[in-house]
């Protein structure tokens, strides 16, 4: 998962409230104004990421605009800027997997640094809790995420796994090992924390 740095709400958002004064999220669906709020977070919040699997989202149809805190458990969110972030379209993770399920266990990548709480597992590709002990808060709600938005599917796990082979093999031929890494993430290559965790 990556941590969102979210921006103010963008001037674009604050004018769309005030002319069209939203009184559901189904309100958003004149125009193009969704498409804007993705675009804008993609490239200026996310860089092209999905912050649950961080898989490169490289257009705005790949994307859907998912509300952390659902819409049904949460309604007077709905518009709540720092409650929206642009999730993956995969099927079987992500916001499609999370669906309308919430808990305070969940790590929001908007106020809190998944970093702190998850890591990874090099030999299997898979996201695990940075702390071990079962009884302690951190776990729980590491585990908790991992499993809501299916992180460690077999296509995500899949994918991460080839990643490490592939910088392994970087790793092991070339003297400038850090430089194609920091191209990886310049390139915008999918799992930008991992890359980092490799680095590290």
């Amino acid at each position: 998962m990556l941590r969102v740095n979210k921006n103010i709400e963008p001037d674009f958002l604050l004018e769309f409230k005030r002319k069209k004064t939203p009184e559901t999220w189904y309100d958003y669906n004149h125009g193009n104004i969704k498409s804007e709020i993705k675009t804008f977070i993609l490239e200026k919040e996310q860089y092209k990421h999905c912050p649950y699997c961080e898989k490169a989202i490289y257009n705005i149809n790949e994307g859907h605009i998912e509300h952390i805190k659902p819409r049904d458990l949460f309604p007077k969110l709905f518009q709540e800027y720092n409650n929206i972030v642009v999730s993956c379209n995969e099927k079987n993770s992500c916001g499609t997997a999370k669906q309308n399920k919430y808990s305070r266990e969940f790590i929001n990548p908007v106020i809190e640094n998944p970093k702190d709480f998850l890591t990874y597992n090099l030999a299997s590709g898979e996201i695990i809790p940075s702390f071990k002990d079962v009884e302690d808060i951190r776990n729980k709600r590491a585990a908790y995420t991992i499993k809501l938005l299916n992180l460690n599917n077999y296509i995500l796990k899949d994918a991460r796994k080839n990643l490490i082979q592939i910088l392994e093999v970087y790793r092991e031929n070339y003297d400038e090992f850090a430089s194609y890494l920091q191209f990886f993430l310049d390139d915008g290559h999918s799992f930008p924390s991992l890359i980092k965790f490799y680095m590290e």
